[in-house]
């Protein structure tokens, strides 16, 4: 028998052929009397370029070699010169569920050599990649009942080391090997796909203050000077309402996208321990509140930079999720905003015409205290099979923005629709009062504006970058809710993060509630732009180099 050199392939020469379905009734049309002398040959690569190994944990197919390594199944089916309909109508199976290996340089699969049908008869194929180590319990390949179609049955896990990557065999063009006549190399050049969507998560907080100090009087000659510092850590992060389980089907419908079905239940991604340790809280059993919150400081906490939420390597795949499928992915977070106080204690002489000057007695001294804060918000997005998302958590005054950023699984880009990422003030952009109705309420050297029964309108204009949004944020001390952002009509906003287009003015308005208080209430007016990777303080709108962000401050009207 003759043999036709292929090139990058593999040729075992031994004729084996299994029926699935005797068709003995059209005998000119079955696979034994339409076999040809082309061996059908394997080359197969992942468009993942990356650079991990499917033995590292999680398990992962990044690159061509990681597919070397790890092999593939295939399904092949004859079914004439009619076109595919499903397996179960096939004339006959060429194979079954069958391994191919990398071996010498060239790839190889088992049993004996299938040939190619002449003329317009047509070959079927199907492939898949995953975890061998993987129990039935988690991840089963099997017939569909009524097509006899090969799928894959799989259960995600919520633990990080188990986080699987499925791959799925296709066309250079993202669609199914079907209906293939004999090439002219006799190759079956598979691309393989991921079936599941990657998420990595990062964080950033645009609740950072800078540090500040306050001086508390105990007498005409003592006096405390309080420095404060004040750093947030995550204790836990919730991202719950995933696919627990469904069915993918080796043949898809659309180009590079997975055919999942019959989804069904929910998982619920606790992260606490697998946090990077700069950002992580950390309760030690046996130690102080003080002690614990002592060794917390040294962290770095997180800021206005997003920063990875888990060590490098670690992600979640899960299985491809709409957001109108039993709603958003959810997301929620725990965090301690922990302040550190350090004071001074100083003293002055007193003479009888005057006071000496203030001068320091004794050694500082440090306290620490901490708030849990919970909050928590919806991912309004679809996550596709076959790509990765940079999910992007960003912890607001009183809410979390959530971004997720969809890319190609095998590429790194970043997707910013902007023309550039500076951030500029348009001419006379800078924040602006109504000088006629308030110019006695603001303290202008030292940003400071004193509101108990008045609305303060601002303006202000951020030119750049273009395609941008700001947002607005109160961050309070004292009353949580004792400043609001109001509409003309004096209104409380329903969103108390307003927010608007880069490049035209904006205007806020913001109320006091006026309420019984027995020490000042006070709130920073904090103005950022958000772009898809980041959220940037914005502290050049108040043309001075004393102060970058102005205060409100609502004094006390009951004496203690």
């Amino acid at each position: 028998m003759k043999t036709i050199r292929l090139y990058t392939t593999f040729i075992l020469c031994v004729l084996c052929v299994v029926s699935c379905t005797e068709k003995n009734d059209i005998t000119d049309n079955s696979y034994a009397n339409n076999i040809s002398n082309t061996a059908i040959g394997i080359s197969a690569e992942t468009d993942s370029m990356k650079t991990r190994s499917v033995t590292s944990s999680p398990f992962s197919i990044e690159s061509s070699a990681d597919l070397q390594a790890n092999g593939f199944k295939v399904y092949t089916y004859y079914h004439g010169t009619d076109n595919f309909v499903n397996a179960n109508q096939c004339i006959y199976t060429l194979m079954d569920n069958v391994n191919v290996k990398y071996n010498n340089g060239a790839w190889a699969y088992d049993g004996d050599t299938r040939y190619w049908p002449t003329g317009k008869n047509m070959l079927s194929f199907f492939a898949t990649s995953y975890n061998p180590n993987l129990g039935s319990g988690q991840l089963t390949l099997n017939k569909n009942t009524n097509t006899g179609n090969p799928e894959i049955s799989y259960i995600a896990s919520t633990d990080l080391d188990k986080q699987e990557d499925i791959l799925w065999g296709t066309r250079s063009n993202g669609m199914p090997y079907t209906n293939e006549t004999r090439p002219s190399d006799g190759t079956v050049h598979w691309h393989f796909k991921h079936a599941l969507a990657k998420i990595i998560p990062a964080i950033s907080s645009t609740l950072y203050t800078e540090p500040y100090t306050t001086t508390v009087t105990y007498s005409a000659t003592s006096q405390g000077l309080d420095y404060y510092q004040t750093k947030y850590l995550i204790k836990s992060i919730t991202i719950s309402n995933a696919n627990k389980q469904a069915m993918l089907s080796l043949q898809n419908s659309i180009a590079s996208t997975p055919a999942w079905s019959n989804k069904s239940g929910t998982l619920e991604y606790l992260l606490d321990s697998e946090l990077n340790d700069d950002i992580r809280y950390v309760q030690t059993a046996g130690q102080t509140q003080n002690q614990v919150n002592m060794n917390n400081w040294y962290r770095n906490g997180v800021y206005t930079t997003t920063m990875p939420l888990l060590p490098e390597g670690k992600y979640l795949t899960i299985i491809p999720k709409l957001a109108a499928e039993n709603g958003n992915l959810k997301i929620s977070i725990t965090y301690e905003a922990l302040t550190q106080i350090t004071e001074q204690k100083q003293t002055r002489d007193k003479y009888w015409w005057s006071y000496s000057d203030w001068y320091n007695t004794g050694t500082p001294t440090t306290t620490y205290t901490n708030k849990e804060i919970i909050i928590s918000g919806d991912v309004n997005t679809d996550f596709i099979g076959s790509r990765k998302y940079n999910l992007n958590i960003n912890i607001q005054a009183n809410y979390l923005k959530l971004t997720a950023i969809p890319q190609p699984w095998e590429e790194i880009s970043q997707v910013i629709d902007t023309e550039t990422n500076l951030i500029t003030i348009a001419p006379g952009g800078g924040i602006e009062f109504d000088a006629v109705q308030y110019g006695d309420s603001i303290d202008r050297t030292n940003g400071i504006i004193y509101l108990r029964n008045k609305t303060c309108a601002l303006s202000f204009n951020i030119a750049t970058p273009r395609g941008a949004t700001w947002r607005a944020a109160l961050i309070q001390s004292g009353d949580l809710d004792a400043f609001q952002f109001v509409d003309e009509n004096g209104t409380v906003l329903t969103n108390q993060n307003p927010q608007g287009a880069t490049g035209t003015q904006a205007t806020l308005r913001i109320r006091a509630k006026n309420a019984t208080n027995t020490t000042d209430n006070s709130a920073i007016l904090r103005i950022y732009v958000i772009q898809p990777n980041q959220s940037t303080i914005v502290k050049t709108l108040t043309g001075s180099d004393i102060f970058k962000e102005y205060k409100f401050v609502e004094p006390a009207n009951v004496k203690n």
